[in-house]
């Protein structure tokens, strides 16, 4: 063998002794996985170091674990997801939209949790449902929640009210005392409004929809009665005053139901304001609505295993707060600490323990938008009853569904 034979070879088995992995022991190192996780692009450069923070101590807690984290604008997110599952090159794991879950699940695109790994009481309840697929079964994680809630004016309205009776007198008293002043920004039959009102029903004891038997129930005298508080409200709160620009921030409507979005921007834009946060009042039961993201894991998925291991990590007590304020929400894990504070920061906390989340329903962002929606309005408008409203509502997407009830 000639000497540039040999050295080669020598070097050759170097090279193979150094890539093993050989610790000295004999031993063959564990082989490295890689999980992908596509999630919404950071909202601030703060909530970006948050989330680095949770990948490293995982891999630190999972030698020969990676997590490649891949981040997509919100408005290009489900887009680019749809293409990636269409192609077969989608991630392991990823960030999915509430109402889009049920719809994964039924094409079978996701998988179901698995048995066991999540005990009752771990998520709150509204935020844990809004997992379910219509067979009932849970396909994912909740990673944050948010909500609406009462914002009142506290020189309009010292007290906020915590039943509807109390509202409706509430809202009278604060435009008999100025007929220029709202007594609250009632609201609309558009996209937004039709989100809010399934809490609203809730606040009556009343689900929108049975899933499992198929039913569709927001015709009951319990969803009637939600909407025609909302009737009632708008003879103290005359849309003339409340279409203005900001009617709440400006003084012109002694209360308001939004979400937590539109505290720091009124502490910013209005300091004069003195206004504080409520949960909603309701009639028979606390409740509300729910927004937020929740996390699956793909079929396609060669380490599913690994990917559920992930998605409890970052949901866990210890992680859960961290990330759902990095996310711009609040914590969906029943022990883990909300970071912030303050009178406004309870009474979400308090409001978003007892949310509802809306029927699992593939089709249920077209029935909020373009059925419940344009009859909640209908019925504002004064264009129908509360009750002819919601009976061709219910009617036309039990159609759509192709339920019988």
């Amino acid at each position: 063998m000639s000497r540039a034979i040999a050295a080669a070879a020598v070097l050759a088995f170097a090279l193979t002794a150094c890539g093993s992995g050989d610790s000295g022991g004999g031993g063959q190192a564990a082989e490295t996985k890689t999980l992908t996780y596509w999630m919404y692009q950071d909202r601030t450069p703060q909530a970006g170091e948050v989330v680095e923070k949770i990948r490293k101590d995982f891999e630190k807690a999972n030698p020969g674990v990676s997590v490649k984290i891949v981040k997509i604008p919100k408005d290009d997110f489900n887009t680019k997801l749809g293409s990636a599952i269409s192609s077969k090159t989608g991630p392991d794991v990823s960030t999915l939209d509430q109402p889009l879950v049920s719809k994964y699940a039924k094409d079978g695109t996701i998988v179901e949790l698995p048995a066991g790994l999540v005990t009752e009481g771990t998520y709150f309840k509204g935020a844990y449902d809004t997992n379910l697929g219509t067979d009932g079964k849970y396909y994912g994680l909740p990673l944050d929640q948010t909500g609406v809630a009462l914002f009142y004016n506290k020189k309009l309205v010292p007290t906020p009210p915590t039943t509807w009776d109390e509202m409706k007198a509430a809202s009278e008293k604060v435009h008999a005392a100025d007929p220029n002043v709202a007594g609250m920004v009632v609201p609309k039959g558009d996209g937004y409004g039709g989100w809010m009102f399934p809490g609203i029903v809730a606040g009556n004891g009343l689900e929108m929809a049975d899933v499992a038997s198929k039913k569709i129930l927001f015709d009951q005298p319990q969803a009637v009665e939600a909407l025609q508080l909302w009737v009632d409200l708008l003879k103290s709160s005359p849309r003339k005053i409340t279409d203005s620009d900001q009617p709440f921030q400006n003084g012109l409507a002694g209360m308001m139901i939004s979400g937590p979005w539109d505290v720091p921007t009124i502490r910013e834009q209005f300091p004069e304001l003195d206004f504080s946060v409520a949960p909603l009042p309701y009639k028979t039961e606390a409740a509300g609505n729910i927004g937020g993201e929740n996390a699956v894991v793909y079929k396609t998925s060669p380490n599913q295993d690994l990917a559920w291991k992930w998605l409890t990590f970052i949901t866990n007590e210890t992680n859960n707060g961290p990330l759902a304020d990095a996310l711009g929400g609040f914590p969906v894990h029943t022990k883990a600490t909300a970071v912030g504070s303050g009178p406004e920061h309870e009474a979400f906390l308090a409001q978003l323990k007892v949310a509802h989340a809306r029927p699992a329903v593939p089709e249920w962002i077209q029935i909020n938008d373009e059925i419940i929606a344009p009859a909640i309005e209908s019925a504002l408008l004064g264009k129908m009853t509360a009750q002819e409203a919601l009976t061709d509502a219910a009617n036309k997407t039990r159609s759509l569904l192709g339920w019988n009830s």
